[in-house]
């Protein structure tokens, strides 16, 4: 009985501490990190998945989120060895793997640049640096007309005259108001921000977010997964919620984009408390709880309040528990592998309710994957 109310106590004054043994974040994280090991990047098909793999064409977003926050994981840690394994998994993509780098000119090719940006971090090897720094100023360059038509998975990019428009006002030509970008952008800008410590990188992608807010947030604080489909998404919010979390913590506290970004993040996490479901999870869409819950999203609502609480931007009395609650959910759903399951697959904006709701369900998916490694990192990082 006192060691019940002893580890009550605790949890209540530090939700982050005294884990279940089996669930410690350090304990998930390595297990997350060696399946995603297990099997090349480009074609990330490891043991008991049913995941999405890129089909060999070129590096993966979500391959690219997962590799990031794996290597940030084995930093964190101090593990040397990890660090050098994920470092020397990218050295094939400078010769015969080189194909598989894409052309920076779209949102999901772009961001492929964090990748070089975070193994530079971790081993300074200067060429990752340089083509980290070839994809972060491409990602601004100004539009070429006349270019042909730039598109990955139905996800077209604006006119060439919105694009110049949005050029001239400072804003990537790569802009094309879909929730996901809010991620995609970011992480490519605040990785070039950490690895160079040039402010500009982070403050573009601030300025970029605004833009977004301004344009796509709701009164209740989440977003619709497009202009002409009217639903929240759970993994589409989930995106912004990593967007806004990861500009935040890398915004210098003067900036001018800092207050508007913060009072959006606020007042999407205030919502998602709100919709948190029985189970601790969110589902699918994320304002109708009787859905089915889907855990990339969730995952990803969970890093952005943990990261809130120890931070203090959010109240640590209403955001910790319900971030513990969430996380001890996701770890229900990981198998003996280090599979998640119930990752809802890629899927476009679409303008059909019943399409959501029947999206295929993977397990393994590197969209989960790395939500997961979000979590895992927000729990381990402390305040950094």
């Amino acid at each position: 009985m006192m060691t019940t109310l002893l580890l009550a106590t605790c949890v209540a004054t530090n939700p982050f501490k005294d884990w279940p043994a089996g669930s410690e974040p350090e304990t998930i994280g390595r297990k997350v990190v060696e399946q995603f090991l297990s099997a090349p990047p480009e074609a990330y098909a490891p043991k008991g998945a049913n995941a999405y793999h890129g089909e060999g064409k070129v590096m993966p977003y979500a391959i690219v989120s997962l590799w990031v926050n794996a290597i940030d994981f084995a930093l964190t840690i101090g593990d040397k060895g990890l660090v050098k394994r994920l470092t020397d998994h990218f050295e094939p993509f400078f010769d015969e793997k080189i194909h598989l780098v894409p052309v920076p000119n779209h949102v999901d090719f772009s961001v492929f640049g964090a990748l070089p940006y975070a193994v530079y971090r971790a081993n300074g090897d200067v060429r990752c640096l340089d083509l980290g720094e070839y994809f972060a100023t491409m990602q601004w360059a100004k539009p070429l007309k006349g270019a042909p038509p730039r598109f990955v998975h139905g996800g077209h990019n604006l006119p060439w005259e919105e694009r110049l428009d949005l050029w001239n006002r400072g804003y990537t030509a790569e802009t094309r108001f879909w929730i996901d970008d809010m991620y995609m952008i970011t992480l490519l800008q605040t990785e070039g921000a950490r690895a160079t410590g040039k402010s500009e990188y982070v403050e573009r992608a601030a300025k970029e977010a605004v833009l977004y807010l301004e344009r796509l947030q709701k009164p209740n604080g989440l977003f619709e997964h497009g202009l002409k489909a009217p639903f929240y998404w759970c993994r589409g919010n989930g995106w912004v919620a990593g967007g806004m979390t990861l500009i935040l913590k890398n915004l210098s506290a003067t900036s001018q984009y800092r207050e508007p970004i913060m009072a959006g993040y606020r007042r999407m996490m205030a919502e998602l408390l709100k919709l948190q479901k029985p189970d601790g999870l969110w589902a699918q869409l994320v304002n109708e709880p009787e859905v089915w819950s889907e855990t990339s999203g969730s995952a990803m609502f969970t890093s952005a309040m943990v990261t809130g609480v120890k931070r203090g931007w959010l109240d640590a009395t209403s955001y910790g528990p319900a971030a513990r609650r969430a996380y001890l959910a996701l770890l229900k759903h990981l198998d003996a592998y280090g599979n998640i399951d119930e990752v809802c697959m890629g899927t476009g904006a679409h303008d059909d309710h019943a399409f959501y709701l029947a999206r295929p369900r993977k397990i393994g998916d590197a969209h989960g994957q790395a939500a997961l490694m979000w979590t895992v990192n927000a729990l381990l990082t402390g305040n950094k």
